[in-house]
């Protein structure tokens, strides 16, 4: 039962994560609005707690749309390359994406890590900045996890690269629409 949880909050991560964070700005936004116009008085921390989960929430959704193959991605150069090396033309191109992810997480370890020496607090909620930034390599490295597990998976079912050809209109496998969701069995 608490593997079957664990796997369920793995594989939905980001997106209970996401709700959250825009429950969170909503509510903030929210409550700024009923204290301004209804009590005539404002919150200190309300704009500010609202900025840094927006902050959050872009991150957390760059990694979803990792997750779910959602990002755009131009494929009209995988039509033109011969079909034996088409199987290899967005692991590759995903291998390179990883490799940039990769160093922005070095870069934004380096710019929290400079945070945690020299800390800058915020002036509302008396946060230290690291807290904040700290995005920035959790981010990029989660959607470098999510990019190298959904080929993982595409490796063990002998689709890896495949899934390109459904998303050009009369491509071989005939579809249009986006690839399926790959978080099934």
């Amino acid at each position: 039962m608490l593997r079957f949880v664990l796997g369920h909050v793995y594989r939905n991560f980001e997106q209970y994560f996401c709700a959250f964070l825009m429950t969170l700005v909503v509510f903030c936004l929210g409550a700024q609005v009923f204290f301004r116009f209804v009590l005539n008085a404002s919150l200190t921390w309300s704009e500010e707690l609202s900025r840094f989960a927006f902050i959050w929430l872009v991150y957390m959704g760059a990694v979803l749309g990792a997750k779910e193959r959602i990002h755009i991605r131009v494929t009209a150069f995988h039509r033109l390359v011969p079909l034996a090396a088409r199987g290899w033309l967005i692991p590759a191109a995903d291998l390179l994406w990883v490799t940039i992810n990769l160093i922005f997480a070095w870069q934004g370890a380096l710019q929290v890590s400079h945070l945690m020496q020299f800390s800058y607090i915020s002036p509302a909620l008396q946060w230290n900045m690291a807290l904040i930034y700290s995005v920035v390599p959790v981010g990029f490295l989660l959607m470098s996890l999510r990019i190298l597990e959904g080929h993982w998976r595409d490796w063990r079912r002998g689709t890896l690269g495949q899934w390109v050809d459904d998303l050009a209109p009369g491509g071989e496998a005939g579809g249009d629409g986006p690839p399926a969701r790959r978080d099934g069995p």
